[in-house]
């Protein structure tokens, strides 16, 4: 039970302070509770599903919740910062309505040039596989070439860019931690 008060905890991005405060509950206690060295009552259980916004056999995980599952049908993807924007990228969103994401998929169409010296950094790591095409990503400088098939993992901290070549705007698969 505390390893899953613990992951949903960061699961939503609070710490134990703010999860004190949602549950009525000592910081200490809930981290006994995480560590297991304590096990909840009943009426914590129920503080706590509260302050999640589950019933308590979601907390406890005997049940599947609203929106524990997401599912997204190739022609309801919705896209952002699409071809044609100042910095040329495409992108589609594979997993918009999961609540209490860990990582964030979605499809990529990088532009065939890059439209300036512009770098992304961000924090966690990114998978980027290549769905089609052939794709360039520059990490500092350092240009790797992907083709169809092809991946790459990397902390997101790097400083990267990328750009469909073969004169053909390529697709990758990229998944974000959040």
């Amino acid at each position: 039970m505390g390893a899953r008060i613990a992951f949903l905890r960061r699961q939503r991005g609070i710490s134990l302070e703010e999860l004190a405060q949602k549950s009525g509950l000592t910081k200490s206690f809930l981290s006994k509770l995480e560590r297991g060295l304590s096990v909840p009552s009943i009426s914590t259980a129920m503080a706590l599903a509260k302050a999640f916004g589950l019933t308590v056999g979601q907390l406890v995980g005997e049940q599947e919740y609203d929106g524990a599952i997401c599912v997204v049908r190739k022609g309801d993807r919705r896209s952002f910062m699409r071809r044609g924007n100042e910095i040329g990228y495409d992108y589609e969103m594979l997993a918009a309505a999961k609540s209490f994401k860990l990582m964030e998929p979605y499809i990529m169409r990088p532009p065939l040039e890059f439209q300036d010296e512009r770098r992304f950094a961000h924090a966690g790591q990114e998978f980027l596989f290549v769905l089609s095409g052939t794709i360039e990503v520059q990490f500092a400088g350092r240009p790797i070439r992907l083709n169809a098939g092809d991946a790459v993992y990397f902390d997101s901290n790097v400083p990267h860019r990328s750009r469909s070549l073969k004169g053909k705007v390529a697709e990758a698969l990229v998944i974000v931690t959040v």
